[in-house]
């Protein structure tokens, strides 16, 4: 089937005729109908050279970037354990919403005085715990500071129930 415009110049064509046979075209015609023909159809550039290039930077800055992030801005004590470090970023987690917790249960001031206390020594012997860990990764030193984070997270959980439970008015 052929396309509207198509039938509209052959009937332009077969109506005029005439003029079309009496007027010869001109002698560069050929080479203008030629090189016009040639830039309807350029070369076509293939982008897979580009995209290669574009991978390859891709990889170069993720590379660079991972160099980076682990010889000076990674957390200190991923040389340490990887494990370690997961487990401890849980830890301080946990710790973090307990201690949010027990202050919203605990009312009276005197109370949260003496938390805000405990919660100072709590910090002391963390930061003792973390110095003996960088100055000397040992197993025991990491097993430590674990078992410090675990006697610390319980004791908050045990602090909530009291203070929760205190808090909440028997229904008998």
């Amino acid at each position: 089937m052929k396309i509207r415009k198509e039938e509209e110049l052959e009937k332009f064509i077969r109506e005029n005729k005439d003029e079309f046979n009496s007027y010869n075209p001109e002698p560069d015609h050929s080479q203008l109908f030629l090189s016009k023909l040639f830039r309807k159809f350029k070369e076509v550039i293939s982008i897979v050279p580009y995209l290669v290039r574009v991978g390859i930077a891709t990889i170069l800055i993720f590379i660079i970037s991972f160099a980076i992030w682990r010889l000076f801005l990674s957390p200190p004590l991923t040389r340490v354990s990887l494990k370690y470090w997961k487990a401890e970023h849980n830890y301080k987690f946990r710790i973090h919403r307990n201690t949010r917790l027990t202050y919203k249960y605990i009312t009276n001031p005197e109370e949260k005085a003496e938390f805000g206390s405990e919660l100072q020594q709590f910090d002391a012997s963390f930061e003792e715990l973390k110095k003996q860990l960088q100055e000397n990764p040992s197993e025991e030193n990491i097993a430590g500071l674990l078992r410090f984070y675990k006697d610390k997270l319980l004791s908050l959980e045990e602090k909530i129930q009291k203070y929760r439970n205190r808090n909440i008015p028997n229904k008998k």
